[in-house]
């Protein structure tokens, strides 16, 4: 993924654990709720809806 408008303001440590909490509730190993720091809850969201339209744009 390119794209990281979504992430922008976040610094890079922040980018990462955004994108390994969206891989490990994509993989139903934790929910949105078990994300911390909380403010990361939403970018957690939108990382994983991009990771699900990228899917969708491939087919």
């Amino acid at each position: 993924m390119t794209e990281e408008k979504h992430l922008e303001g976040l610094t890079l440590v922040q980018k990462r654990l955004v994108k390994a909490y969206a891989i490990s509730v994509m993989g139903e190993v934790r929910t949105i709720a078990d994300v911390k720091p909380t403010e990361l809850q939403s970018y957690v969201e939108l990382e994983i809806a991009e990771r699900e339209i990228a899917v969708l744009a491939k087919e």
